[in-house]
């Protein structure tokens, strides 16, 4: 059976960082990047990311109805959102708990589920992501976005799972060690014969860019 298609959606600046040094809650792209993320994750089933993106925002986007000059509305089709975790308990303060989205939680042991009551599924993490993604398309999601943290998204990388990125590009340079991919990596990892293309590119605001990539494979 196939997988969903896995879209990494993320804002880095030039020298791939996500985060600022401290890290934390940040969001480095403009307010177009944000139009942008919106109409990105309302193509999406689902979104995933991993427990220490949850910790450093607290919280999910929620994509909005914009109607001309009015105020941005939540809008009531939000995509379920996966957190892959082992953790067995979560702060139930934050924010992300009572934010009106389907929450499922992905591990490699079922915990108990009175720990973990706001999560509406727990799915087992199948030995790889290929066969939990798998269960993912057989429940439904058809298309899922990506969104971190760097240790989620090499994982998916290793299994040749992305299928797209989509990526603006800010025209800042922050060091730190908040890269999208983890930089004590080895490059064995990765497969030269395995390019992107480009699919579309978008000038945003701020000398910002908006570049969609799609997996090329060369013969």
């Amino acid at each position: 059976m196939s997988i969903p298609r896995v879209t990494i959606v993320i804002a880095s600046s030039l020298d791939g960082r996500i985060a600022f040094p401290d890290g934390g809650e940040s969001h480095l792209g403009s307010k177009k990047d944000r139009e942008i993320l919106n109409k990105n994750l309302s193509l999406v089933d689902a979104t995933i990311f991993g427990l220490e993106t949850l910790k450093a925002h607290q919280s999910t986007y929620l994509i909005k109805n914009h109607f001309g000059h009015k105020k941005a509305k939540i809008s009531e089709r939000q995509p379920i959102s996966i957190v892959a975790s082992n953790s067995k308990r979560f702060n139930k303060n934050w924010k992300y708990f009572q934010q009106p989205i389907r929450r499922w939680l992905i591990s490699s042991k079922i915990v108990d589920n009175s720990s973990n009551n706001d999560f509406e599924k727990q799915l087992l993490f199948d030995n790889s992501w290929e066969k939990t993604l798998i269960s993912l398309k057989k429940k439904g999601i058809n298309d899922l976005a990506l969104l971190g943290g760097a240790k989620l998204i090499n994982s998916f990388i290793k299994e040749d799972l992305i299928t797209d990125i989509k990526i603006t590009i800010i025209p800042r340079i922050i060091g730190g060690r908040y890269t999208w991919i983890p930089p004590e990596q080895s490059n064995e990892i990765f497969n030269l014969k395995k390019l992107w293309e480009i699919k579309s590119i978008k000038n945003l605001m701020n000398n910002e860019i908006h570049v969609h990539y799609k997996k090329f494979e060369m013969d």
